[in-house]
């Protein structure tokens, strides 16, 4: 059947940030579609959650609390999934965030911008890069990074969060490159999502609507859009699919005047 090309059976995926929102929405699509999964966070009362969701789909896990800041925590944690699995057949690098980088150029000095750029972007090379052992073993490997829509789009108080982002995703076409055939390269992209961290806003009506109003599909996207783009590039179903960027904002084109600021 066609929609084989989208099971991830036997197959080991490790993803970032995995305790929450994006992260969670993925490990748990990657399972229900067959994979077993590496949780890493920060959090390991919200990774434990997520775990047991995942075994109820039958699928091994393995629940790794680690900062992928910190070189020798990704080291740790590799160690773990060599032991246990052996492989790596999938990464995807989610964990991110504006962090301490978010604010003007008065406000952002040099150490809270590579705060951002270290959250987003020399985290997911490092990571990449001590994985490589563990992607080389299985014949076919994918790699899924997260980006954002401010990777291109302007807003104010963004600078280090969408250089960190616009910079995975040349670093993604790249890689894309240099690791070919054996393994695939790829970027999401998402618009506006509802997650916990921006729950707020679906509260808020008023708020709501001065964010909907620049999305011509008119909502938020939910964590599920973005694990079904994710699920579609790390799968077979893509298998001549690599150095992209997929965008998953609803059709947004351009937030004129601090839209995206003013819901922060």
């Amino acid at each position: 059947m066609i929609t084989d090309a989208f099971r991830l059976d036997g197959k080991v995926a490790l993803i970032t940030g995995a305790s929450k929102g994006i992260g969670a929405g993925i490990a748990t699509t990657f399972a229900e579609m067959g994979a077993n999964i590496v949780l890493l966070a920060r959090s390991e009362q919200g990774l434990s959650t997520v775990a047991e969701s995942i075994q109820a789909l039958g699928r091994e896990t393995l629940c790794l609390p680690c900062d992928v800041t910190d070189d020798a925590a990704i080291e740790a944690a590799l160690q773990a999934v060599d032991t246990q699995f052996g492989q790596l057949d999938i990464l995807v690098n989610n964990a991110g965030g504006p962090g301490k980088g978010y604010g003007s150029l008065e406000q952002v000095d040099r150490a809270r911008f590579d705060h951002t750029l270290s959250m987003n972007l020399s985290s997911a090379y490092a990571l990449t890069h001590q994985s490589l052992p563990l992607l080389r073993v299985p014949p076919q490997a994918t790699i899924v990074n997260i980006s954002s829509a401010l990777a291109w789009m302007v807003d104010r108080h963004f600078a280090a969060y969408g250089a960190a982002k616009a910079g995975m995703e040349q670093m993604t076409r790249i890689l894309a490159y240099e690791l070919a055939p054996t393994i695939r390269v790829n970027a999401v992209a998402p618009g506006a999502i509802e997650t916990p961290s921006t729950a707020f806003i679906a509260q808020d009506p008023e708020m709501l609507e001065k964010t909907v109003r620049w999305i011509p599909q008119r909502r938020l996207g939910q964590p599920l859009d973005i694990a079904l783009a994710a699920l579609y590039l790390a799968s077979p179903a893509s298998s001549f699919v690599s150095g992209k960027v997929l965008e998953v904002d609803g059709g947004m084109a351009a937030l004129p005047g601090s839209a995206i600021e003013a819901n922060l």
